[in-house]
């Protein structure tokens, strides 16, 4: 077990206490996932009229996916009409872009995110209705900053494939300091740049020649159309592509780094060692459990609504693993806390479900934050 290095010896009486608080955290563990897997779906504003929601259910693979579907209508029906009534007025006021991608990105961005991110990892509609498959990632993925069709390339195949590793995922945290803002730019600034060449890359390497020939497209069409209609139309251009690209290269790479800011320094690569879990906290219900994030690692096929029981069935396995698990914060906070230094923030919502974490002081604790934020070099 990873926590085995910074345990010192203890009484009898200490050894009971932790087994007393292992036994109590387990228990509130249990609660905590039966709540956040029961407890009501926030990932959607509303749901499809009766009329239109049966013709829906037809079409899903699976009927547990409904809130993906009604969040893809929820965008469809108010950001989609709002971004095409500022091309067709069109609309020359910045304060009118601004207030478009602030109500955008407030009501919609995390929810989008994670929709495209599970229904990439499974698809949402049927074989026979597979072109709607394409409305995430194709049509509505710009409009929320992401080049279209890049994302299950970067995520799925890049990311996920190379688990982490920096010399096959462009959104590695493995070889920076982890607690720098200097070194989170450098980072954002791999994604944000290097990325249009590491896609393609990746693309030859695991698809072929057609995948390669696919990608070159896209980039080229994301990055030529944006900057033809920038010269056309300025402001339309700069509120429903441009900034959103880069405000959401930023989001995106925050919370990546954040979800992977510690890793286990002898098994980096390791799923259960490579990043970490948040029950408990709101976050989960917006955004299909995606708190359970070092699960979601060790198998990305799990249904997102099977994560809280997944989680629960290989607490022993996290548990020889070091995997942390943090209760009532998501992972910005996590970010955040780190890059301010307030371990003694994570350490009280840090989970102490192993005799290790139970029985360890604040100065022990602290020290384990620290190791798992050291740059990594294998």
């Amino acid at each position: 077990m990873c926590q085995h290095r910074y345990s010192s010896p203890i009484s009898k009486a200490q050894t009971e206490r932790a087994d007393d608080i292992v036994a109590r955290e387990l228990e509130q563990l249990r609660r905590d996932a039966t709540a956040d897997a029961t407890s009501r779906r926030q990932e959607y504003l509303f749901a499809a009229p009766a009329s239109l929601d049966g013709w829906l259910r037809g079409m899903v693979n699976d009927q547990r996916d409904m809130p993906l579907v009604y969040l893809l209508f929820n965008i469809i029906c108010t950001s989609c009409p709002a971004a095409a009534l500022i091309w067709v007025w069109p609309c020359t006021s910045h304060w009118v872009g601004a207030a478009y991608l602030a109500a955008t990105y407030a009501l919609f961005l995390q929810r989008f995110m994670l929709t495209l991110h599970f229904s990439e990892h499974r698809p949402l509609f049927r074989r026979e209705y597979r072109p709607l498959n394409w409305i995430a990632p194709y049509l509505l993925a710009p409009l929320l900053g992401v080049p279209p069709g890049m994302y299950r390339l970067h995520h799925c195949i890049m990311h996920h494939g190379g688990n982490n590793r920096w010399q096959s995922d462009a959104s590695s945290t493995e070889r920076y300091q982890r607690d720098s803002l200097f070194y989170f730019f450098l980072y954002w600034m791999r994604y944000a740049l290097g990325s249009w060449v590491e896609l393609p890359w990746t693309a030859l390497r695991r698809g072929g020649l057609g995948a390669l020939v696919r990608c070159l497209v896209t980039e080229a069409v994301f990055l030529g159309g944006t900057a033809a209609l920038l010269r056309w139309r300025v402001v339309p251009a700069l509120y429903t592509l441009a900034l959103p690209f880069l405000l959401s290269s930023l989001a995106l790479m925050l919370g990546n780094w954040s979800q992977h800011v510690f890793l286990e320094p002898s098994a980096p690569r390791q799923s259960l060692c490579l990043t970490y879990n948040c029950v408990a906290c709101p976050d989960n219900l917006r955004s299909y459990n995606d708190g359970y994030h070092a699960v979601h690692h060790q198998n990305p096929q799990a249904h997102w609504t099977e994560l809280p029981a997944t989680f629960l069935a290989s607490l022993d396995k996290q548990a020889q693993a070091g995997t942390f698990v943090f209760r009532g914060i998501q992972f910005f906070d996590v970010g955040l806390a780190v890059f301010l230094g307030k371990y003694d923030f994570l350490a009280r919502h840090l989970v102490k479900y192993t005799p290790e974490l139970a029985a360890a002081s604040p100065e022990q604790l602290r020290q384990m934050f620290k190791d798992r934020l050291r740059p990594v070099r294998l």
